[in-house]
């Protein structure tokens, strides 16, 4: 917990949750030295920078809600924070301009903040009464941050880039913790979607713990995950305990549902009864007579009977009238199609002045846009580093001449480790065979590696002497030799990255694309060309780095056709394979462009146009021939038409029995013929 002020006041303060891609709200107290989340908001959804505070705002105002309405809302707010947000005790500079903008625009008072992971550490303590030993892992959309405690102290945090293997992750992050013994056994995980958490938890049980050689445990580490509520129940008293000390917390009784009284009782009277009196005999009040009477009966014999009788009349001529002009149906009759399939090449020229059939000649649409984005990957790559060792060695020169050496002459030991002089050296002539010339000079490993530190009195050979004429001797051990392995960027690391995000973006690029054209027109996928505008990675191929991350603008561009333009080619094509009796309409062509060849300022593609023909069927005919018939008898008739599927038939309104037939007039009857994909 950093940055809080404490006060003794007895106020309602705000606990706000930010996460990568999600805010949640709490409203909490201090009553009586306890601290109380009297409220907790659903979570809001953010991506961009410029939906930080609209997200914020959402998960304050749900809470605002299900308070009193004589409970004043809370200004004064702690926020609970992920360990990338914060560095040294300090939120960073580009994330405290965040805070910054949703204290101001939403009218809160920072009091402080805590970060997440510790905060639920602090929470565990209490409520097992016991110092944290577990990993505590935030699980983001493109990223872990992992945290490891030990007896309640914070060894360290780190962030891994998330791969296709979330168990492969969370090894790489736990593996770079300069931990010698072995890591605590037992792993919390927590995110923004209680669902993922479950999937994840499952995947890190069935993972296999024992072969790991990176990190070792006692015995395969427990996973639990960390209900999303939480966190913010942990921002909360994190913030309370800082605020005044508060060790406890207050759990939220849940109070039973009001029940309304009647405020007034009702006399028998005013329900409707009559006490003590003949209801016979009292005179009918206007409240008790009807507003309204459907029929008028004269009770007199045969007058009786004869208003019935019409009445009777009357009501089945205006249902006659009604079933036979008032029902509609809607009819789809499915058919197998004919299908053809018909492979051209034609021409997109986006200066062409109009459709050339001749030709194979269709006017295109150039359309273009820009996208930009980022993406971290771990490195894959790794370089050896280190120090060279060093030593002196005795020359001694066996020859009657004077042995001039330069820097750097190479020196040999006998398992042919090559070393260089680190300075000129002359020495003398032998005086007599048993006599040699001789001179100390200091060497240095020609490269890296603890192999290198050779023994006092190894033998070398000098230069291209033979040992006979000229060798040396080690005075001494040779030290300082030393290598080791580190992540680096690799070659492929840079390639891969930049597939990927150029994948990426070229989508998002299509997508927008395909969203900005009008109904009748068909984008040409092969058509689309993305191009870098602008391009760096935040290392270079060799450097050290556990991740690499790329900054990439593309320029896209793209073609698009008229629908209309295609039909036309298409029936074109499709002249001469039209069966008999059958026709081709727009909705039975499918389009497919391939093998995109630019010719000036025109592209050539291979097209293939795939035509579902559809019997040719006089609807209007049709529909009288069917007219007042049995829907299944109906069905009969349709089953005469070529390559006739199912048949759906709806009739509103739907009368029973024999009553139920199609409608009489067929105009009202609407079929349509259906493609059974």
């Amino acid at each position: 917990m950093l940055g809080l002020s404490k006060s003794k006041e007895k106020d309602l303060y705000w606990a706000l949750v930010i996460e990568p891609g999600w805010v949640q709200a709490g409203v909490w107290e201090i009553v009586e030295g306890k601290a109380q989340v009297i409220s907790t908001s659903p979570l809001a959804a953010w991506e961009e920078d410029s939906e930080l505070v609209g997200a914020a705002d959402t998960a304050l105002s749900s809470i605002i809600q299900t308070l009193p309405e004589e409970t004043e809302g809370p200004s004064k707010t702690v926020f609970g924070l992920p360990p990338s947000w914060v560095e040294k005790g300090q939120i960073k500079e580009e994330f405290l301009a965040k805070i910054k903008n949703i204290c101001v625009d939403l009218s809160l008072e920072p009091t402080g903040f805590v970060v997440l992971t510790e905060a639920i550490a602090h929470l565990v303590k209490r409520e097992e009464g016991s110092p944290l030993n577990a990993s505590i892992v935030g699980i983001a959309k493109d990223f872990l941050e992992i945290s490891v405690f030990k007896l309640g102290n914070l060894m360290g945090t780190t962030s891994v880039a998330r791969s296709v293997s979330i168990f492969d992750d969370v090894i790489e992050g736990l593996s770079r913790f300069a931990i010698t013994e072995v890591l605590p056994s037992r792993i919390i995980i927590y995110d923004g979607r209680e669902g993922e958490l479950e999937e994840v938890k499952q995947s890190l049980i069935a993972a296999d713990w024992e072969s790991l050689e990176k990190v070792k445990f006692l015995h395969a580490p427990k996973v639990e995950t960390l209900d999303p509520g939480n966190k913010v129940l942990a921002t909360a008293f994190a913030g309370a305990s800082e605020v005044a000390g508060v060790s406890v917390i207050l759990e939220k009784k849940e109070e039973p549902p009001n029940i309304i009284e009647p405020k007034v009782s009702l006399t028998p009277q005013e329900l409707g009864f009559v006490v003590g009196e003949d209801v016979a005999s009292k005179p009918e009040t206007p409240t008790q007579k009807p507003k309204n009477k459907p029929f008028l009966f004269i009770r007199k014999g045969k007058k009786t009977f004869l208003w019935g009788g019409i009445s009777l009349v009357i009501i089945l001529i205006l249902f006659f009238v009604f079933w036979w002009f008032y029902p509609k149906a809607d009819i789809k009759v499915y058919l197998t199609p004919r299908s053809f399939e018909e492979k051209t090449e034609i021409t997109v020229n986006p200066s062409a002045g109009s459709l050339d059939l001749a030709k194979k000649t269709i006017r295109g649409q150039v359309l273009s846009t820009e996208a930009s984005g980022e993406k971290t990957k771990s490195t894959t790559g790794t370089k050896k580093v280190g120090d060279r060792a060093t030593g002196s060695i005795k020359i001694q020169n066996g020859t009657a001449s004077i042995l001039n050496l330069p820097t750097g002459t190479k020196i040999g030991s006998n398992n042919n480790l090559q070393f260089g002089l680190a300075s000129s050296a002359s020495i003398s002539a032998a005086l007599s065979p048993a006599n040699p010339g001789t001179q100390i000079v200091d060497v240095v490993a020609a490269d890296i590696g603890a192999e290198y530190n050779l023994a006092k009195d190894e033998v070398f050979k000098v230069g291209n002497y033979s040992k006979a004429e000229v060798d040396a001797v080690a005075t001494g051990n040779f030290t300082g030799g030393s290598s080791r392995d580190i992540s680096a960027v690799s070659s492929d690391d840079a390639e891969n990255l930049l597939n990927s995000l150029t994948g990426e973006l070229s989508d998002n690029a299509k997508n927008s694309l395909v969203e900005g054209l009008s109904s009748g027109t068909v984008f040409i996928n092969d058509s689309l060309v993305a191009t870098p505008s602008s391009k760096v990675f935040s290392s270079k191929v060799g450097d050290e780095a556990s991740n690499l991350k790329l900054t990439l603008g593309l320029k896209v561009t793209a073609l698009s056709v008229k629908k209309e333009d295609l039909i036309s080619l298409a029936k074109l094509v499709l002249a001469d394979s039209a069966p008999s009796g059958f026709s081709l309409g727009g909705d039975g062509l499918s389009f497919d462009f391939s093998g995109l060849k630019n010719i000036g300022k025109a592209s050539l593609f291979n097209l293939k146009i795939v035509a579902n023909f559809l019997p040719e069927v006089d609807l209007t005919l049709l529909s009288k021939e069917i007219s007042g018939k049995n829907p299944l008898l109906v069905k009969e008739r349709f089953s005469t038409i070529p390559g006739f599927s199912r048949a759906e038939i709806d009739i509103n309104p739907k009368f029973p029995g024999s009553l139920g037939s199609l409608p009489r007039i067929p105009k009202n009857i609407k079929i349509e013929l259906v493609s059974e994909k």
